[in-house]
């Protein structure tokens, strides 16, 4: 549906009586309406800055999805659509996505950076009273609307006065607006509640600039959860199509979002986070099923490329790749199936609610310069015992400790990412310490991998009548590799004594 929307707002007082319009236009049946908006945007606001507005509401009698447009002489174009036409509850419909792909082009930025998140929550209670005409009473001239807004997850709360057009012309508005203004109740010094809402979070959009040390230390973790549910949504169709790289992305950004689910854990509420880890495993699981067959065939195709022409015996070049390519595809087929699934979906819009109504608590509100420093440095903790635990093992023992020593290297390199754009060089230095300790030790991991791949295809190998001794060849020296893990301590130990946090 499309209408053309011409309102006006006004300021009023939590506890001021509504103004008077009985000499004006007649009042009709009041009704009370209770809603929820979750308002949309790309990460740097690039609706607002367009003068855009893009909802979901539930409840009032026009519930569903709105996107408003804005037009040359002050009005707006109203496009909807039903509730249920986004894939799961909080994506926005296709049809409206092609309205602003129309509407702003080449403006709409691709990727993550244009994807489309909750932006903002306004739950209202509102009175809305019909303005009819004094001759035709049947006939609705406006809406007066006495809207009490809280916006969350803040809890910043204010009242407001909204008249809408029906079946009335501006020059009503204009009667109302000096009619409301003699009686004390001004327009508006904000062109909507969700203006109002954000702040000054356009401006700061507008100048790129990240969340404040001096701020709360919840925006900056919400910065940081966006950009990775940003990739995972954007990429999606890239993942389905097997866009080179695609699979890649998506997963890290599931890699980071666990991650930073756990070590900022203090300031979320667990009952809502620690599911919502579980599932994320779950999608970060099936994403890895395609890149781990994709990364182990390229390995070892440059291993067997590597390799003296003598040393290589039998189809070996031709078993690897039919292998793995095998893999991949089937690894894939059932990855697209994930995305197609119910509780794919619904993992979306968990990850949307989390944007849209972050669960807070503890230290949140606090200075992200004094509190999230304190909860890397938990990290860091974490890191070094598993560290110790690994220097103190031998064997497979050792080579499996390093790998949960990886994970917790991850977590502080994620961690420190995350702190970079608002703490700056201390912050930046230490998640580049912290990203070699995480590519060394992935190295003794992906080699540990590729002997347990090089001994299946091995065993494929002698089943079909073919040598083996070319795969017991790499497995071999993957596995010596797999045990030369000095390069990875020493990045560890440098990583350790980095001094931040």
């Amino acid at each position: 549906m499309r209408q053309v929307e011409s309102e006006l707002k006004f300021t009023i007082g939590a506890a001021d009586p509504l103004p008077e319009v009985g000499y004006l236009v007649e009042v009709g049946p009041v009704r009370e309406q209770r809603m929820r908006a979750v308002y949309v945007d790309t990460q740097d606001l690039c609706l607002v800055s367009h003068r855009i507005t893009l909802r979901r509401r539930e409840g009032g009698a026009d519930a569903g999805w709105h996107l408003k447009l804005p037009r040359p002489d002050g009005t707006r174009l109203e496009v909807h659509a039903p509730l249920g036409d986004g894939p799961g509850r909080l994506r926005v419909p296709r049809a409206l996505h092609e309205e602003l792909r129309v509407a702003l082009g080449e403006e709409l930025p691709d990727g993550a950076e244009g994807a489309l998140l909750p932006s903002a929550v306004l739950v209202t209670h509102r009175v809305e009273l019909d303005l009819l005409d004094p001759v035709r009473p049947e006939v609705v001239l406006a809406q007066l609307c006495d809207d009490r807004v809280t916006a969350l997850p803040a809890g910043d709360t204010w009242r407001e006065l909204e008249v809408e057009l029906v079946d009335g012309d501006t020059g009503l508005l204009e009667q109302l607006a000096s009619s409301f203004e003699g009686q004390g109740v001004p327009l508006a010094d904000h062109p909507s509640k969700l203006t109002r809402a954000l702040g000054d979070r356009p401006e700061r959009a507008r100048r790129g600039e990240p969340p404040s040390a001096e701020g709360p230390a919840a925006d900056v973790v919400l910065a940081h959860l966006a950009a990775q549910v940003a990739v995972i949504v954007a990429r999606e169709g890239d993942v389905r199509a097997d866009v080179p790289d695609a699979v890649h992305r998506t997963r890290v950004a599931t890699r980071r979002l666990r991650s930073s689910l756990r070590t900022f854990r203090r300031l979320l509420d667990r009952e809502v986070t620690d599911p919502l880890r579980e599932e994320i495993r779950w999608f970060a699981t099936a994403l890895g099923e395609p890149r781990d067959a994709e990364v182990v065939r390229d390995h070892l195709l440059a291993a067997v490329q590597d390799l003296a022409e003598h040393e290589v015996v039998g189809p070996v070049r031709e078993r690897v790749r039919s292998e793995l390519d095998q893999l991949h595809a089937a690894a894939h087929h059932a990855l697209v199936q994930v995305l197609d699934s119910e509780r794919y979906l619904e993992l979306v819009d968990r990850l949307l609610e989390l944007l849209a109504a972050p669960p807070w608590r503890g230290r949140a509100s606090g200075r992200a310069g004094t509190v999230l420093p304190d909860l890397v440095g938990r990290a860091v903790d974490r890191a070094r015992t598993e560290a110790d635990a690994a220097a103190r093992a031998e064997g497979e023992q050792r080579v499996r400790l390093l790998h949960e020593t990886r994970k917790r290297a991850k977590a502080v390199r994620y961690a420190c990412e995350a702190l970079a754009p608002t703490l700056g060089g201390q912050a930046s230095g230490a998640a580049e310490a912290w990203e070699q300790v995480t590519e060394t030790l992935g190295a003794v991991q992906d080699a540990a991998l590729a002997v347990d791949r090089l001994r299946a295809l091995a065993d494929t190998a002698r089943r079909a009548g073919e040598p083996s001794q070319t795969y017991d060849l790499l497995a071999a020296r993957e596995a010596a590799r797999a045990q030369a893990v000095q390069e990875a301590e020493a990045a560890l130990g440098r990583a350790l004594e980095h001094g931040w946090p």
